[in-house]
């Protein structure tokens, strides 16, 4: 997607034949949609220290936010626009001014190292509006509930093992015809009930 051109989207084709980086550095100059090739060369000149410093260099960058980073790399404003406002906020949900390089860094550097890490999508806009609202919308609309904040403390079953119910930290129950809750892997190890 492209910020100033919202519904439109503009492609980056890493070929299959070349490995990474070379694959990624072909999909970048052959994209004439997001930036110009002035822009392009900046922004390869600007990437350079992290590429050739490698993970010791990624680490350094830790206090400084992307958009700090890439003023002081000499990077233009319109990269940032273009391609670090989505990708900060596809990786952290916030702003280039308040998310640490490091961060940045990391992600780009699988997208080096890794053939196929350098598949990659960004929304139109913020996650919590262009990706999650549009998802509460959908399961209001259809008669369903969100519930925010509202951490599982367990998943009670029926006896022939669906799920009966959720037990909620504040001791609340959520009953339902179907459940669907976010939570990172770790928690939902500890909650699935052992007959599963």
């Amino acid at each position: 997607a492209m910020p100033n051109k919202p519904g439109e989207s503009s492609r980056f084709d890493f070929p299959e034949v070349l490995p990474a980086p070379l694959n990624g550095i072909w999909a970048i100059l052959q994209n004439s949609e997001m930036l110009t090739w002035l822009e392009k060369v900046k922004f390869a000149i600007g990437l350079l220290p992290a590429i050739i410093g490698g993970q010791s260099y990624v680490e350094a960058q830790d206090g400084i936010t992307v958009k700090d980073w890439m003023r002081k790399q000499g990077i233009p404003d319109r990269v940032s626009d273009e391609v670090f406002i989505a990708m900060s906020k596809a990786l952290n949900f916030i702003n280039p001014d308040e998310l640490s390089m490091q961060c940045i860094l990391i992600a780009l550097n699988r997208f080096l190292q890794e053939k196929h890490g350098s598949k990659m999508a960004f929304l139109d806009g913020n996650p919590p509006e262009r990706l999650c609202m549009p998802i509460v919308d959908h399961i209001t609309s259809q008669g369903g509930e969100v519930q925010l904040n509202s951490r599982i403390q367990k998943i009670e079953l029926n006896k022939d093992g669906s799920v009966k119910n959720f037990v909620l930290n504040n001791g609340s129950t959520v009953e339902g015809d179907a459940y669907v809750f976010a939570t990172p892997v770790d928690i939902l190890k500890l909650l699935l009930p052992e007959e599963w």
